[in-house]
């Protein structure tokens, strides 16, 4: 676990050999103390916002102990800023665990998403795009962790088939979380929308909740039928074996995604149509039984007269 500091000096750090590169930044290995961390050191720190990443930072800590673990235990959070000087140069965060990570033929590749949307290929190695099953796990998962960030008032934005990972059990990890924002608040660096993963819609403002639907719309549905640039309205098949109930409401929820902002499936209602247990069918109820119409005992008493049961001699 990371100490419990909000900012740490550059020159504290004990930096190691570069593990991976994007448009906004390079990661550091962080050693001797820090084993398990890595460091995203920005290429134009100038440009960052610094108070909205010292947000993000902070963010956990009000969390519940059980949101807490779930936050941190699928997300490359911003555990703490690093600064040199009063320069923002990058954050410290947990490095991607062992189990979403694969050998291919290049050498360790990350299980980005973009492997459950093609065909698989030799180059891939013994990163094998799961069953029917384990897909199901897999978008579950995805569900669940955006129900958490949107349950925080919190908006991915860039989502991606390359800033999400999976395991073979079925567990996702979020890359790219210094690209997060609270609704409303300005982003720690504007963020690029990845090509076929834009929504339409999407106001000129930047991306808000309604854009994560969308985008979880398509996460959800392409995983499932192993697409890379189906969009909602557009026709479909799902990979066999998904049950049927099933189909029919991701099929549903994908078609309302492509509707008006404000109406488009969130969170809880794609968990609602994924759940294995699904809405127990119940028969129609069996005809009431009337009692049957028996002969009454006869009494001894005449029409008018309270009838008397004679009882025998003591």
């Amino acid at each position: 676990m990371w100490p419990n500091v909000t900012d740490l000096r550059l020159r504290d750090l004990t930096l190691g050999a570069e593990v991976g590169s994007g448009g906004q930044g390079r990661v550091l290995e962080v050693l001797g103390a820090g084993g398990g961390h890595v460091f995203k050191e920005y290429l134009e720190p100038q440009k960052v916002n610094g108070a909205v990443l010292k947000r993000l930072v902070e963010l956990p800590g009000e969390l519940s102990q059980a949101d807490r673990d779930a936050f941190l235990r699928q997300a490359a959070w911003p555990l703490a800023r690093v600064l040199d000087g009063g320069t923002v140069k990058g954050f410290v965060m947990r490095r991607v665990p062992p189990e979403f990570w694969g050998r291919a033929a290049p050498g360790m590749k990350l299980r980005e998403v973009q492997y459950l949307l093609f065909e698989p290929k030799a180059l891939w190695g013994e990163i094998r795009p799961p069953d029917v099953d384990g897909r199901l796990k897999i978008v579950r998962r995805m569900v669940d962790l955006f129900r958490l960030l949107h349950s925080r008032r919190l908006v991915v934005g860039d989502v991606s088939m390359n800033n999400l990972l999976w395991s073979r059990s079925g567990c996702v990890f979020l890359l790219d979380c210094d690209g997060i924002r609270e609704v409303g608040a300005d982003p720690v660096l504007l963020q690029p929308s990845t090509p076929d993963w834009d929504d339409p819609l999407q106001p000129a403002t930047g991306p808000d909740l309604d854009t994560d639907r969308y985008k979880l719309a398509l996460l959800v549905t392409r995983v499932l039928a192993r697409s890379s640039k189906l969009r909602p309205g557009e026709p479909h098949h799902l990979v066999a074996g998904v049950p049927d109930r099933i189909a029919g409401e991701v099929s549903a929820l994908f078609a309302a995604a492509a509707g008006q902002r404000g109406l488009r499936p969130d969170a809880a209602r794609w968990a609602r149509a994924l759940d294995e247990r699904g809405v127990i069918e119940l028969g129609p109820l069996p005809p009431v039984r009337r009692p049957p119409n028996l002969p009454r005992a006869p009494l001894d008493g005449r029409r008018g007269q309270r009838p008397t049961i004679p009882l025998p001699p003591v």
